[in-house]
């Protein structure tokens, strides 16, 4: 008769930890597994809040631009409104109480800035416009908070410049003229000054790419071909 030795105490932990290390492999595996599901997730959220980033930047873009059209309209709107009213009311106060300042003042634009003479001004006239403050108050107040609204970029600044822009750069130089007899501080009047060289160099810009497409169409009508002298 054969007899079997029971399994000894090491050989049945051997099978154990066999067992053991194979399902560690299949745990290992698993885990591996939902780590890279979750990774995938992880990734697919990212790229969706990306996506979703970029839309709600598109969108802002979008709603700034027609909020920056719309206070242009209203701007330009309000220029027509009040600032023209104020300035033809400045002229027929002149009119009526025979005052020539606006005249008599000589504007000049220069390289860097601009030069305001009113040595030929008559005292009279200082003292008659004296009584027009309120209305200069509110006009040259009125050009500042116009140009303030272009320069900061809640307004579109290209629509009120192909809109009103030749007639701004009139109603800031008549401003100008009366700094001499007013207490406008120098930093009172940088807004207005600031939009007026902007768009007194877009005018220029524009002026000149005219006078360029005419000169480039008469130079398109004459010929560089030269007559070749005889050779005796």
């Amino acid at each position: 008769m054969v007899t079997v030795d029971a399994p000894s105490f090491f050989s049945q932990l051997r099978d154990w930890l066999e067992i053991l290390y194979f399902a560690s492999g299949v745990v290992v595996m698993i885990l591996v597994g939902f780590g890279l599901w979750q990774l995938k997730l992880a990734k697919d959220q990212i790229s969706l809040a990306k996506d979703q980033l970029e839309t709600s930047k598109n969108i802002f873009k979008a709603q700034s631009k027609r909020a920056a059209i719309e206070a242009a309209v209203v701007e330009c709107r309000r220029y027509s409104e009040t600032i023209i009213p104020d300035s033809l009311a400045l002229d027929k106060f002149c009119k009526d109480h025979g005052i020539t300042y606006f005249e008599d003042v000589v504007f000049n634009k220069t390289e860097d800035g601009f030069s305001v003479s009113a040595k030929n001004v008559k005292k009279e006239d200082v003292e008659k416009l004296a009584e027009a403050e309120e209305l200069i108050n509110r006009y040259m107040n009125g050009l500042e908070s116009y140009a303030l609204f272009f320069l900061s970029g809640i307004a579109d600044e290209n629509i009120a410049f192909h809109t009103n822009g030749k007639q701004f750069i009139q109603s800031a130089e008549k401003g100008f003229k009366i700094f001499p007899i007013t207490n406008i501080e120098k930093e009172d009047a940088e807004p207005i000054k600031a939009l007026y060289y902007m768009w007194h160099k877009k005018l220029e810009a524009k002026r000149l790419k005219i006078q360029r497409k005419e000169i480039d169409k008469k130079l398109s009508g004459y010929s560089d071909k030269a007559i070749k002298p005889i050779v005796t």
